[in-house]
């Protein structure tokens, strides 16, 4: 009975994370054409096919319709495979733009996905499920996870450094918050692809999906498109509470 409900609030918070995603993800594309561009676009369709390869992941299960699972699925990594390169190149644009090594790791990304999608190809192995087994996943795996770990890194480095900043008044603190957010955000990112492995070999081994990992898959994944939301969507509430922590910091 838990268990059974555990995979019903699994599933539901699963399909309110592929929601999210795609409002944020228009949100940001809305406001990235109100100012005329700008490195949050890459960031607003990463959303956005972070969404779309949630709803192929799942339309096939859910519609019960077993013969489209495994190209729906096939879809579904390339959406995703789309959303971890846009991270990469919304990494480079705000935080390495004038930085050879920056473009590589883009490149780097994209050839890690594009070799593992292809061996999975070659192997048969369309839906992506099988760590224990196939080669491909852990090229795709590697490709997909390291975009997220790299914005989630920068974001943060730069989060520290501007709280100084704040402390002596030269930026807004919502701004240097909005470092720590996004960070936040992609911290978590990072986190669902370490989720996806032990959830994968159950599915590889027994067939069946773990409730208890879908479930901290989706609290992690709202978690994350939260905290994006908060970023680029300030509340009044929150911003009150960060300046109020801002006013309190000693100046040195």
């Amino acid at each position: 009975m838990i268990e059974e409900l555990v995979q019903e609030a699994g599933l539901l918070i699963v399909f309110l994370a592929g929601i999210s995603y795609v409002a944020v993800g228009i949100y940001l594309l809305q406001t990235a054409a109100r100012k005329n561009g700008g490195p949050s676009v890459f960031l607003g369709w990463a959303l956005l096919c972070n969404g779309f390869s949630f709803g192929f992941s799942e339309i096939g299960f859910v519609a019960s319709a077993e013969q489209f699972i495994e190209p729906l699925t096939f879809i579904s990594r390339l959406w995703s495979a789309a959303c971890s390169v846009l991270i990469a190149l919304f990494a480079w644009k705000v935080f390495r733009r004038h930085s050879r090594w920056g473009g590589l790791a883009v490149g780097l990304s994209f050839a890690l996905i594009a070799i593992g999608l292809t061996i999975s190809a070659l192997e048969g192995d369309w839906e992506g499920y099988a760590p224990l087994s196939s080669r491909g996943f852990w090229f795709e795996w590697a490709g997909g996870t390291a975009p997220f770990a790299w914005l989630s890194i920068e974001s943060l480095r730069e989060y520290l450094a501007s709280r100084h900043r704040v402390s002596l008044g030269l930026i807004d603190p919502v701004i240097s918050n909005r470092y720590f957010l996004i960070g936040f955000y992609a911290g978590l990112a990072s986190m669902t692809y370490f989720i996806y492995i032990p959830m994968y070999i159950v599915y590889e081994l027994h067939g069946v999906w773990s409730g208890w990992l879908d479930l901290s898959l989706g609290v992690v994944e709202v978690a994350s498109v939260i905290a994006l939301g908060i970023a680029f969507s300030t509340p009044p509430f929150y911003r009150r509470w960060i300046g109020a922590s801002a006013a309190s910091t000693p100046k040195t």
